[in-house]
């Protein structure tokens, strides 16, 4: 049987389009592209063009107000379910399940939809976190959930949706990374497997945490709304079990360093733009991050680091204070930028070989661009203590190696420079 959706159905589905990382997942049994091209920046051969056509024409999916699709980006958790409660023809609810949602807001109505059909649940006891992220791994549990709802509506007697949990973990023996895969989600991601809606990889990586682009998820839809579900008789190859991905370093590009990028960004470790490239700036974001968990002062995202950042927390302020200041903390070496009582940077800094005067100080003299002073240069140094600056440096080791100030990257001074106003409040501790 092929399920029809409507051109509202795919208007959901089309944000839904977000990202399953990993293309290779979805591109394995991809009909051809698509021959129209409705969207100003997809010419047609593109793998996912097909999926992205046949959602547009059902109405799943729109562009935007200049023409694009925008298959890159990535999707939220509101997105998600708007498509998917389009898709479903779910009717209109007023329940009010969740704070963070309102009436006035564009996803209150679907999501009170799904969460009234069953199909959605918050991220805490009244929180729904509209503008977080999908995962993988959610999307795969949140799609799946929606092909039973249809299943039990329209039934397939060919297709059985029921599957066990000794089952699950031979349709996930393909996957190196299944020991990644939540509890969670791991039997609903089997299913998705087993039943077609997402492909294996050619590496053996599924990236259950990595978030899913509109492109790569229109794939999944395309798979589980608009083609006759065709389960697999045949269990994957069993692939050795992997507890960390591989590593990645200063030149390592694609959808890992993207998500390690994101990850650091939302811990508030500074990291530059999100671009999939490791460059310097990822190197000093992750270093920070390995000083505050207390690993390996190397810049490398190795086994350890990664098996740290799934289930990391934004630090905590040691002291407290009130209002804008910042701390910096000499035995982990690192400088917090704290926000109304929240840290909101945390940077990678080298302090004094000999040591750095302790205790509470306040900005005063500052000087922008490099500065020569005695002991040699300091780019944008802002001063709190006779003698001692907040500056950028050339030189930034893992270790203590300054005369005593509190050196930072080049690329970070700027914007530290701006937010070290005078009287800015700043303290030093071990």
């Amino acid at each position: 049987m092929r399920w029809r959706l409507t051109r509202r159905h795919t208007q959901v589905l089309a944000v839904l389009l977000g990202g399953f990382v990993l293309t290779a997942l979805l591109v394995a049994a991809q009909p051809a592209a698509a021959s129209a091209q409705s969207f100003s920046d997809i010419r047609g051969d593109e793998w996912f063009a097909q999926a992205v056509e046949a959602l547009a024409a059902e109405g799943v999916v729109y562009g935007r107000d200049d023409g694009s699709f925008g298959p890159t980006d990535p999707v939220t958790r509101a997105q998600l379910t708007a498509f998917l409660a389009r898709a479903l023809h779910l009717p209109n609810s007023t329940v009010a399940p969740f704070a963070d949602v309102v009436i006035q807001d564009w996803c209150f109505g679907p999501v009170a939809s799904m969460y009234e059909a069953g199909l959605v649940s918050g991220t805490g006891p009244a929180t729904f976190s509209p503008n977080a992220l999908v995962s993988r791994q959610q999307a795969a549990t949140m799609v799946m959930r929606s092909v039973r709802y249809l299943l039990e509506k329209q039934p397939q007697p060919e297709v059985d949706y029921t599957l066990t949990d000794y089952q699950a973990g031979a349709w996930l023996a393909g996957f190196r990374d299944r020991a990644l895969i939540s509890p969670e989600h791991a039997l609903l991601v089997a299913n998705a497997y087993r039943l077609g809606v997402i492909e294996g990889a050619t590496d053996g990586w599924f990236y259950p945490v990595l978030t899913l682009t509109r492109a790569q998820m229109a794939a999944m839809l395309y798979r589980a709304l608009l083609q006759p579900i065709t389960p697999r008789n045949v269990y994957p190859v069993e692939l050795a079990a992997q507890s960390a991905y591989p590593t990645q370093s200063m030149g390592s590009q694609g959808s890992l360093v993207s998500f390690i990028e994101a990850r650091l960004t939302a811990l508030s470790y500074p990291c530059g733009p999100v671009d999939g490239v490791y460059d310097y700036r990822t190197r000093d974001a992750v270093m920070a991050f390995e000083k505050v968990e207390r690993l390996s002062r190397d810049g490398i995202v190795g086994a350890s680091t990664w098996q740290r950042i799934f289930a990391a927390q934004t630090p905590t302020p040691r002291l407290d204070a009130s209002g804008d200041r910042a701390e910096v903390d000499l035995t982990r070496q690192v400088l917090f930028v704290i926000e109304e009582g929240a840290v909101t940077k945390v940077v990678h800094v080298s302090t004094g070989r000999l040591g750095t005067p302790t205790g509470h100080g306040t900005v005063g003299h500052k000087d922008y661009g490099w500065t020569h002073v005695p002991v040699g240069w300091m780019y944008s140094p802002s001063y709190f203590m006779p003698h001692i600056a907040i500056h950028g440096s050339k030189s930034v080791p893992p270790y203590p190696a300054s005369h005593g100030c509190v050196r930072t990257p080049v690329w970070m001074a700027d914007a530290l420079y701006e937010q070290l106003v005078p009287g800015f409040p700043v303290d030093v501790y071990y």
